[in-house]
């Protein structure tokens, strides 16, 4: 070489300027990465890296053909050979790390899983509220949404357990003592398979939750106002299982309550939401 020329560009068989893996500018690995997306199309974001347990995502290794490995949290790839493969997440949280291999090149790629934080309830569109003229009761129908909602819970199925009610004031009437949420002999509910995803709320459990607060009459509420006031509430256990996996898993802990007040003015609460209704509002059915 003269003076004053400049060295050659690195070369694709140059091994000390390029070895294998290298992604310097020029070398033929540059260009080696794993693409994502995922199966479900919400959130709109399917490149995401943040998937929920039991979520399916597409892999694509950019060199072509290659030999798949992964290592950390649970989940199965489809295939360990080829341009492409999909991973199917387990039901426990963590990182999982994708390795390709192919083409003299390497690539990784990291998915972060994530469990459900918990849960909210809300009121089913297009139902009404359940209430009788002159009687401090009130019903609704309640669906479920699953949290966080940056994720998409599709290949999730979920169940309530059975408890028993908790009376006080008004509402501790001997023919109540000992009430169950479900059949006395039942042990939990079927599970409930989800609808739908929104950015907004999260993953809609395909449910129409009945809940209701029960009239106890008015030989112990009053029939007017100063109405007796009571309460009663159900501790409420939800569990949540990943489909064809064997492990249940239990959401955090909530109450479903009622609540009379001297107004006459009736409350149902469950998973972070109230219903209300006036004892003087007309009757409505659900």
């Amino acid at each position: 070489m003269c003076w004053g020329d400049k060295p050659p560009p690195p070369s694709r068989s140059d091994a000390s300027t390029c070895p294998p893996g290298s992604t310097a500018q020029g070398c033929p690995c540059a260009g080696a990465r794993i693409t994502s997306q995922t199966v479900a199309t919400s959130p709109a974001d399917r490149a995401r890296t943040t998937i929920g347990v039991g979520e399916e995502v597409g892999l694509t290794y950019s060199m072509g053909a290659a030999t798949w490995a992964r290592t950390g949290a649970g989940g199965t790839l489809s295939t360990n050979s080829g341009a492409s493969t999909t991973f199917t997440a387990g039901d426990t949280a963590g990182a999982v790390t994708f390795t390709a291999t192919g083409g003299g090149c390497q690539a990784t790629l990291t998915l972060t899983i994530v469990q459900p934080s918990g849960f909210t309830m809300k009121r089913q569109t297009g139902t009404n509220l359940g209430h009788t003229h002159g009687r401090p009761d009130c019903s609704w129908f309640g669906t479920m949404m699953i949290h966080p909602n940056n994720v998409n819970f599709y290949r999730l199925q979920t169940r309530e357990l059975n408890s028993t009610i908790v009376l006080g004031g008004s509402y501790n009437i001997p023919s109540w003592v000992g009430l169950r949420h479900q059949g006395p002999d039942q042990s939990e509910s079927a599970y409930f398979a989800m609808r739908g995803h929104s950015d907004a709320e999260g993953t809609e459990v395909a449910l129409a939750d009945n809940i209701a607060t029960g009239d106890p009459g008015a030989a112990s509420t009053g029939a007017a106002v100063p109405f007796t006031p009571g309460t009663h509430s159900f501790p409420i256990d939800w569990q949540w299982q990943v489909i064809g996996a064997a492990a249940v898993h239990n959401f955090p802990a909530q109450r479903q309550e009622a609540e009379i007040f001297t107004t006459g003015r009736c409350e149902s609460r469950k998973g972070g939401h109230t219903e209300s209704t006036l004892f003087s509002d007309a009757t409505s059915t659900r």
